[in-house]
């Protein structure tokens, strides 16, 4: 980086601007000659290039052709020298176009590149200013590959714009030629000699990788850019600029597949030179008012461009069902993993488990009913949760039960404990409340309550919940019958000094409603053969579309 006021050539430099793949770059003031006074933007090509044997007769040659270069969308060069190491082009300054400030006191951004443009006024591109910006850039390659040269670095940021007096738009290509002259090498060097500059700070390496994006990738000849390279690169900064732009609107159709062709190096369907690209843009007209001329396809060429044509269009057809079948078996394959994990899940929760919210209630032995819950309901959980029961008598004040009772249940020692509480009934007498009321006040103490605790135990090939004891008022009851009689709950002490005379019963509770078919495995397996149809439909619609590409 040289400091202001270093002279380069017949210039003086004014500021630094950057560095980039191919140079410094510097705002620089001209001292001598015609141009004397003139501002200038003058390109300084990297020490480790200018250095190499040979160069300097190349760099008098190249420039020599380079200024001859000029008309409608070029930036030609102005002047250009060697002095000692510094090998430097100078091109007229562009003023820009000023942007509104934000504030009084600043002064706004200057426009005087595509990627300026885009980066502070995007909402200003239009397809017809577009269509000003891209016929003055292919009017300026058409002139550049007619000399025979191809400018092989094009970007946003070497396409310079402005606006005409008519309020268009008009564009020119510039630093061409800079690429090739940074792929020299020095006579006798092997091609598999690096010629990449290696000395590059951070901005001139973020510059090659931003070039790169509008260049083919891995070309035949990646020091020898032509035409077909030029094309690319407008295809790209096409498609580049209506996304910044957010071009997602039907108006950018046109513009968008004008830019899939450019871009389609290599391809029959390609645009075979500059002259057929600006033939093809949206809404050009007569090519003969430009200056420019496309050649006439062949016969065979057309033929080529109106088969290939119909292969795209059956791909694109293939590709569209092949989408469909693919969303649809990816849907169907997700559903049916979804409903046959329920089922798997479900059938490993319900074999430790009661099924969830589901009464398990007594059938017959009404005679229990006077001692004991005639049903229950378990919430779902995996080592506790909520339970639902009935108030049994023994735990009634009046000894009429029958309430709905709610608690907790969790498991302890492989059975299920389900406690229970209910506001005794004297206490609202006494408040002349609602139960309700003193709850969700907190008027009461655990004293105002009658306590139990059921243990059960779960018989899933039964579906059902066997009362093993209850536990009430310090004193534990379980199943039990004398003879041939019903089944009732007896104290355990009263059961064991029996001798005999009451034996131990089964109390069970059997779950209500239908069972054994379950309609997450039915889904589960018609989504799965969904699945399968999906799948082979695709298989067959793969294998036809790659024998037809073939």
């Amino acid at each position: 980086m040289l400091s202001t006021g270093t002279r380069i050539g017949t210039t003086r430099i004014l500021s630094w601007l950057g560095e980039g793949s191919t140079g410094q770059s510097y705002h620089c003031e001209s001292t001598e000659g015609d141009l004397k006074g003139n501002l200038l933007y003058v390109k300084l090509i990297h020490r480790e290039i200018s250095e190499r044997n040979g160069f300097e007769d190349y760099f008098h040659q190249e420039c020599q052709t380079l200024e001859q270069l000029e008309g409608p969308g070029i930036w030609p060069i102005r002047e250009f020298g060697v002095t000692k190491w510094k090998h430097w082009i100078g091109y007229e300054w562009l003023e820009g176009e000023n942007l509104p400030a934000e504030g009084e006191e600043e002064d706004g951004p200057v426009i005087r590149s595509l990627a300026e443009f885009m980066e502070y006024n995007p909402v200003s591109l239009t397809p017809e200013l577009l269509l000003d910006f891209m016929i003055s850039l292919h009017r300026g390659l058409y002139r550049i590959h007619q000399s025979g040269i191809a400018h092989g670095n094009m970007k946003p940021s070497n396409v310079l714009v402005g606006k005409t007096e008519d309020g268009g738009g008009e564009a020119w290509v510039t630093e061409t030629g800079l690429f090739r002259m940074g792929k020299f090498r020095a006579v006798g060097d092997e091609e598999s000699f690096g010629n990449e500059v290696t000395s590059l700070n951070q901005d001139g390496r973020d510059s090659r990788e931003e070039a790169d994006k509008f260049r083919p990738g891995n070309p035949d000849e990646p020091d020898v850019p032509d035409e077909s390279w030029d094309i690319f690169a407008l295809g790209k900064i096409v498609r580049w600029a209506i996304e910044k732009a957010g071009g997602k609107a039907s108006q950018w159709d046109q513009w968008n597949s004008w830019a899939k062709r450019a871009s389609a190096t290599g391809q029959p369907d390609a645009f075979p030179s500059i002259a057929h690209s600006m033939q093809a843009l949206p809404g050009v007209g007569d090519l003969s008012e430009y200056g420019v001329k496309a050649e006439e396809l062949s016969e065979d060429q057309k033929m080529d461009l109106e088969a290939l044509k119909a292969k795209r269009e059956k791909e694109w057809a293939l590709s569209e069902k092949l989408g469909n079948l693919r969303f649809r078996r990816n849907m169907t394959g997700l559903v049916a993993g979804l409903f046959l994990f329920l089922f798997l899940f479900s059938s490993i929760y319900l074999f430790f488990l009661p099924v969830p919210w589901t009464e398990y209630s007594l059938s017959g032995n009404t005679d229990i009913k006077k001692k004991a819950s005639d049903s229950y309901q378990l919430g779902a959980g995996f080592r506790s949760g909520n339970a639902w029961g009935i108030v049994p008598p023994a735990c009634d004040e009046q000894g009429l039960g029958g309430q709905s009772a709610q608690g907790t249940w969790e498991i302890e020692d492989g059975l299920f404990k389900l406690s229970f509480r209910r506001l005794k009934k004297s206490k609202t007498e006494e408040s002349g409340k609602k139960r309700s009321d003193l709850i969700f006040a907190g008027n009461t103490s655990p004293d105002d309550y009658s306590y139990w605790i059921d243990y059960l135990r779960h018989d899933a090939s039964r579906e059902a919940l066997i009362l093993v004891k209850r536990e009430h008022k310090d004193e534990v009851f379980v199943p039990g019958s004398e003879g041939k009689g019903s089944i009732t709950l007896y104290p355990e002490l009263r059961l064991k000094k029996s001798t005999g005379k009451i034996a131990s019963a089964e109390l069970a509770f059997f779950r209500e409603g239908e069972s054994g078919f379950s309609w997450s495995l039915f889904f589960g397996l018609g989504f799965l053969l969904a699945w399968f149809i999906y799948h082979r439909e695709l298989r067959k619609l793969e294998t036809n579309k790659a024998e037809s590409i073939e």
